[in-house]
């Protein structure tokens, strides 16, 4: 029969837990508080917010940190980019971030330990276990054959005189194997299905040399090999599975949330609205925006935006490979940062580095834009005019340049996420207010924790 016990000590929002399982620190109020201890963290939300533990930190305080993107002297090109990744978080998530990034930098043992050594001894055993050699598959022969010579050809007769039946008609160059040449008139020689006859006169005999016929082949040198093989595969098998099952211990992270009924109506929000964010047809990172005076070869276009695809947009996606939640994460994947939205703060990670953002501290930001698309229509986007690849000063088709085509001006949805700590990342959608509801989500929570005191 198992046993366990627990005991807390504490005063006020504080306090200590004692179990056979460790010991664990928690931080809140009746219905709200975060747990952290060795199986994991555990989060308590409820409609009257989320209470969390404020780290005191060298790190300058929000304010003094403002980011502002980079924009050149003449205001002529701004670079669309969030700040160094370690400059991302805020003060309230710092140990959060601590824990994943330590564990994110970890080595792994089965790649360095297993999976490298593995090929190594493959790679080790088929240098030393076998070997190529030459072999030789026909021997070099010279053969006696009958050549024509006669630049009309010649007659091959049933029978040694020039009265029999002929057989067949040769060429000049043809060759055929001798089979008797005691005939001092005619030469004996072979064909397909019979011998025939040929004159002496119309040809000539001649040896022909055939070369050796080689090639290479891999043989085994070592008649232990398979065993030694089949032995390593299975040893290396059994090691990495213990290894597997070391680095699962050494980077799994749980979090998981405990919600009251009014906060899990909310939040059944949250899947669907990023649902249909992930419907819109395609959806576009903006890097770069550059304003231009050229509007007659830009299309009257007074701003230049350089765009990719967004690389994945996921309904559920963990950060780390071991890291176990309760709850789905919808992930963003931009050209440098992953961002994961969790059900209290935004998650960041760009390589093994994470940073995190409460969504009181994000602001989502939508508005309708109107985009001289060059690439082709999506299939859900407004088209709401159209333009010249080359226009004049009417705005009509510019003559003077062939091959002017026209282009559809289409209205699309622009949402800008920034906070105060650097995030500064623009998306665009095809599909017109598709982000709306999840943005509008993010700044209720957010509107949740600006509530909260931070004790």
């Amino acid at each position: 029969m198992g046993w366990s016990y627990r005991k807390s000590f504490g005063s006020g929002p504080f306090k200590i837990n004692f179990s056979n399982s460790g010991i664990s620190y928690s931080v809140g109020v009746k219905g709200a508080r975060i747990n952290v201890g060795p199986r994991g963290t555990y989060v308590n939300l409820s409609s009257h917010g989320i209470t969390y533990r404020k780290k005191i930190s060298n790190r300058n305080n929000l304010s003094e940190s403002n980011y502002q993107p980079s924009i050149t002297d003449n205001q002529a090109a701004q670079s669309i980019a969030s700040a160094q990744i370690d400059r991302l978080s805020d003060t309230d998530s710092a140990d959060f971030i601590t824990e994943l990034t330590k564990k994110a930098k970890q080595i792994s043992f089965v790649k360095w330990f297993g999976i490298v050594p593995l090929t190594i001894f493959i790679a080790s055993m088929a240098f030393t276990s076998f070997e190529t050699r030459i072999v030789t598959v026909q021997p070099a022969t010279d053969s006696v054959v009958v050549r024509v010579t006669s630049d009309i050809g010649a007659n091959i007769r049933q029978g040694a005189n020039a009265k029999a039946s002929i057989l067949r008609a040769a060429t000049y160059g043809q060759t055929f194997h001798l089979q008797d040449s005691s005939n001092t008139k005619w030469l004996k020689v072979a064909l397909p299905d019979t011998s025939g006859y040929i004159s002496r006169r119309l040809s000539i005999v001649d040896v022909v040399h055939r070369n050796a016929i080689t090639q290479n082949q891999t043989v085994m040198t070592n008649p232990y090999a398979g065993y030694i093989f089949a032995v390593g595969l299975i040893g290396f098998g059994v090691w990495i599975v213990q290894l597997k099952k070391r680095d699962k211990e050494r980077f799994a992270m749980e979090l998981y949330y405990n919600m009251d009924e009014q906060f899990q109506m909310v939040y059944q929000q949250f899947n669907t609205h990023f649902a249909a964010f992930k419907s819109s047809a395609r959806v576009w990172q903006y890097l770069q925006s550059h304003r231009t005076h050229d509007l007659k070869r830009n299309a009257g276009a007074g701003q230049l935006i350089k765009r990719i695809p967004v690389r994945t947009i996921s309904t559920n996606e963990v950060p780390l490979r071991y890291f176990v939640t309760n709850v789905s994460i919808p992930c963003i994947k931009l050209s440098v940062l992953d961002l994961y939205f969790l059900p209290e703060r935004l998650l960041i990670k760009r390589g093994n580095t994470f940073a995190s953002v409460f969504y009181k501290n994000l602001h989502i930001d939508g508005f309708i834009s109107q985009f001289v698309e060059s690439e082709g229509v999506p299939r859900d986007a407004k088209v709401v005019g159209h333009t010249w690849r080359y226009v004049n000063k009417r705005g009509g088709p510019d003559k003077r340049f062939k091959n002017n085509q026209q282009l559809p001006l289409c209205a699309y949805s622009q949402y800008t996420l920034t906070s105060d700590t650097g995030i500064y990342e623009v998306i665009c959608t095809s599909k017109q207010g598709v982000m709306d509801g999840f943005a509008s989500f993010i700044r209720q929570i957010g509107n949740l924790q600006s509530r909260i005191i931070i004790r």
